[in-house]
């Protein structure tokens, strides 16, 4: 008896072990940006002046679960950012990579006319302004789908990013 249960358990541990913690791609997040830009940040930090009100979802850090899926958004000459994600964004994002009328409806209400607010599962710059100002305002990330090859991207809003400073870290640039 004895024999065969040491295994079972020993068996069930690696399981347990093995489904709990995710592969080194799920921690981490990427960000495509020119080279001396990326060492800048690798040095400094990210500086939150310096993001974009023209992007998509408004003023925030545009981040990519591949580095594939980074450089086809910014361009193959870019140089890749590897970052650090704290569990808060992981847990508390809002997750619009397939959005529906009624996931959109409910985020946004019902007086917002949504003809044209999304093609191919991907959200216009219109919605996508008021989406990240909302996500702004409730302190969340948002995950959508990459325009350019259907991966995961991530946004972080800026009032999150200054109010929770260490939220996305940066680590390293990947080869």
């Amino acid at each position: 008896m004895y024999a065969t249960t040491v295994p079972r358990i020993v068996l069930t541990i690696l399981v347990l072990l093995l489904v709990s913690f995710p592969g080194s791609s799920e921690a981490f997040l990427y960000h495509a940006t020119r080279k001396a830009i990326a060492k800048r940040i690798l040095m400094r930090g990210v500086n939150p002046a310096k993001f974009s009100a023209k992007a998509r979802f408004g003023k925030g850090l545009y981040l990519s679960r591949k580095p594939s899926t980074a450089l086809s958004e910014k361009g193959r000459n870019s140089a890749v950012i590897r970052m650090r994600g704290s569990a808060y964004v992981k847990k508390r994002a809002i997750d619009l990579r397939k959005p529906t009328r009624g996931r959109l409806r409910s985020l946004l209400g019902k007086k917002i006319d949504l003809r044209g607010a999304t093609r191919k599962n991907v959200i216009g710059p219109k919605i996508g302004r008021k989406l990240g100002r909302i996500a702004g305002k409730k302190g969340t990330a948002i995950q959508y789908r990459s325009v350019r090859n259907g991966g995961t991207n991530v946004f972080v809003p800026k009032s999150l990013f200054t109010r929770k400073p260490g939220v996305i870290r940066p680590t390293k640039m990947p080869r």
